[in-house]
């Protein structure tokens, strides 16, 4: 180091976390263009090599749109994140939002709902489908067997907690464990739905934190100002649709 120059303070430093995180997100990108990539090659090359059965064509055409789509929702994630779809924030009651999010999930939810009902301003659309994706997450893995959701009022602020019985993360699992396609062992691929609601929350003034559930399990809180008005009477009262780019 030079008489000039100063010691590295760690600023304008991309840390060993934050590297991997880019990794990550790099990969996981790759890994779904590739699928997607290898679903229209595939079934583009069986409708015209069976361009006579018209059957068949029409099953192989089925394919590749289904992947289309596939490609579009892994775009229309990503520029969620990129912050290039607005969002629109409304007067939402928490509890009944939970509750259409969770609807048809594997595991057994218990629902721990508090009674003072909070409202919070959200992106309906936005918190329906992160907390969905989180919901599924936990219920998708194989060692999970009862999962607890729950409410709770504390001054101006509600926490929502999500807890599951199934395989406990590692301390380095629970540092990167919002970053897009984190990696965990015996649990499913989180892809960006993690991701979608560290983002829903630091857009909303709220945090998301995650923890061990003990004696096993994973425990994930996220943190939101109670709002002042009342929850609007267009809330959810059913599963939202894919909402287009």
């Amino acid at each position: 180091m030079g008489a000039s120059e100063s010691p590295p303070d760690g600023k304008g430093i991309l840390h060993p976390e934050g590297m991997q995180a880019v990794r990550d997100l790099a990969g996981g990108i790759v890994h779904e263009v590739n699928n997607i990539l290898g679903v229209i090659i595939g079934n583009a090359h069986l409708a015209r090599k069976h361009a006579s059965n018209a059957e068949g064509v029409e099953r192989y055409v089925a394919e590749v749109r289904n992947a289309a789509e596939e490609g579009r929702e892994l775009m229309r994630n990503l520029a969620i994140l990129a912050g290039e779809e607005p969002l629109r924030a409304r007067a939402l009651s928490l509890n009944d939002v939970v509750t259409n999010a969770i609807m048809g999930l594997k595991a057994q939810a218990e629902l721990d709902l508090s009674s003072r009902n909070p409202t919070v301003e959200l992106d309906l659309w936005l918190a329906q489908d992160a907390l969905g994706g989180v919901a599924r997450f936990m219920a998708d893995t194989s060692a999970v067997t009862s999962m607890r959701i729950a409410t709770r009022v504390v001054g101006t602020a509600v926490a929502l907690t999500l807890e599951d019985d199934g395989a406990s993360p590692t301390e380095k699992e629970l540092r990167v464990l919002f970053t897009p396609f984190a990696k965990l062992d015996r649990r499913p691929k989180t892809g960006l739905s993690l991701t979608k609601l560290a983002h829903l929350a630091s857009c909303f003034g709220g945090h998301v934190a995650a923890t061990i559930r003990e004696p096993n399990g994973l425990r994930i809180v996220m943190t939101l100002p109670v709002a002042d008005t009342a929850a609007s009477g267009n809330g959810p009262g059913m599963p939202l649709s894919k909402k287009g780019m």
